[in-house]
């Protein structure tokens, strides 16, 4: 171990960084020494640039929750997960020891920090390596930086955006680096979100050994998360040839609870880092033009939801307006038929009129002649007089009758118009209702 060079880079980091990158990217690789390595992660992680931090983790250890509160109810998920954080760990393994106490501490003060988020089961284990590496309040300040400096935290929104562009870039990484394999778990249906979601979330730390994971977290504390896809294919890479043969069960195994890490468990601690850095597929300028790619696929994708939706919700009006117009329409042909009934009731009436009209007349003709022959007196003209009223009462009557007929007839044309208007306006509304669902 060049202890110069890591006791330079405590007391002169930024001049490091500045004047000697290139050995600090080779020293990385090789793994930060276990006695600095909790020091260097605060430096690089700038931690200790903000002394709020700590006081803030204090506070909120200190801090009392109420009963039946959103923070009561974290605390009760996180000690029903304390066991299941590195059961094989001594450190973590006793209940009431120092280790599963300072996950307890560092979770809940997250919690409570940071109420979006909140508890996540994953965070265990990103939180467990730094607390093997340093005092609990120093965790919490490095998880805070680790979360919003490099946007872990987007991995443990409710939203999980960073999670799903990431899984979207290893999938576009997953089928130009190893096509054989990808077009494999295609068949057999393994989707990334199966797997790589574990690893993205706990960086590793859930499948990998603990000395392994504490290199891994020195590549991600100098280079970011992006390492953690070049990481994910190199570890699937390592075992194409096996799970080529495998079908979706069998992959699944091996993917979450089989042999796929066992070779780094046993090899050099160095293989892993060698390994992920031979993936040059994933470099930074590859991942921001599928980063633009992803950005623009989700605001196209969110355009057309946008203008389904719309078209949706206008689908709607026009049905629900096409509804009112056949309940309009009929409406219209029920007083349609109503009129078409009194009009045929009229025309009858107006027809018997006519034919008694013309009785009358013929039997007032008759009178006329009978009175002109017999020359009668005054009770034949009397019975003349009385028909020749009955006749102007019937012609009256017959007068009211064409009347009323006329006035049918006008309603009826209107009624007609009317019938005609809605018919126009059905066929176009029909038109239009047939576009849209064209």
């Amino acid at each position: 171990v060049d202890w110069d060079f890591w006791g330079n880079l405590i007391n002169n980091y930024e001049k490091v960084t500045r004047v000697e990158s290139r050995k600090l990217a080779q020293s990385v690789y090789r793994g930060i020494p276990n006695a600095v390595r909790g020091t260097v992660w605060q430096i690089m992680t700038k931690s200790r640039s903000d002394p709020e931090l700590g006081a803030r983790f204090r506070r909120l250890a200190a801090q009392q929750t109420a009963p039946g509160s959103e923070g009561a109810k974290h605390e009760k998920q996180i000690r029903h997960d304390l066991a299941r954080t590195f059961p094989k760990l001594d450190y973590f393994r006793d209940a009431d020891g120092a280790g599963q106490e300072g996950l307890f501490n560092v979770l809940r003060a997250y919690a409570l920090f940071d109420s979006e988020v909140g508890y996540c089961q994953g965070l265990s284990f990103v939180v467990g390596p730094l607390l093997l590496n340093m005092p609990d309040e120093e965790a919490f300040c490095v998880l805070v930086r680790l979360m919003y400096m490099y946007g872990l935290r987007g991995h443990f929104l409710p939203t999980m955006d960073d999670l799903k562009l990431r899984l979207y870039q290893f999938v576009q990484v997953f089928h130009d680096t190893l096509p054989w394999l990808a077009r494999h778990f295609d068949e057999q249906g393994v989707h990334p979100s199966m797997y790589v979601s574990q690893w993205l979330m706990t960086m590793f730390a859930y499948r990998l050994p603990i000395e392994l994971t504490f290199r891994l977290f020195d590549v991600v504390f100098a280079e970011g998360l992006d390492c953690l896809l070049r990481v994910a294919i190199a570890v699937l890479k390592r075992s194409q040839t096996r799970l080529l043969s495998l079908d979706f069960e069998a992959i699944m195994q091996y993917l979450n609870d089989g042999p796929l890490f066992a070779f780094y468990s046993h090899a050099s601690p160095d293989m892993l880092v060698h390994d992920a850095n031979k993936i040059t597929s994933v470099n930074s300028r590859e991942l921001q033009r599928l980063r633009r790619r992803y950005i623009d696929e989700m605001q196209r994708r969110m355009e057309e939801e946008e203008e389904g939706h719309r078209i949706r919700v206008e689908n709607e009006q026009l049905k629900n307006e096409c509804a009112q117009l056949c309940s309009t329409l009929k409406e219209i042909s029920a007083k349609q038929d109503n009129v078409n009934f009194a009009r045929g009731s009229m025309q009858m009436e107006l027809e018997k009129a006519q034919v008694e009209n013309k009785r009358l007349t013929h039997r007032v003709d008759e009178l006329e002649e009978q009175l002109r022959a017999e020359n009668s007196g005054a009770s034949s003209k009397a019975e003349v007089d009385q028909l020749a009223q009955k006749n102007i009462q019937l012609n009256i009557k017959n007068q009211q009758l064409e009347d009323s007929l006329q006035d049918l007839e006008d309603a009826l044309v209107q009624i007609k118009t009317l019938y005609a208007e809605s018919e126009n306006q059905r066929e176009v509304m029909t038109k239009k209702f047939e576009d849209l669902r064209r």
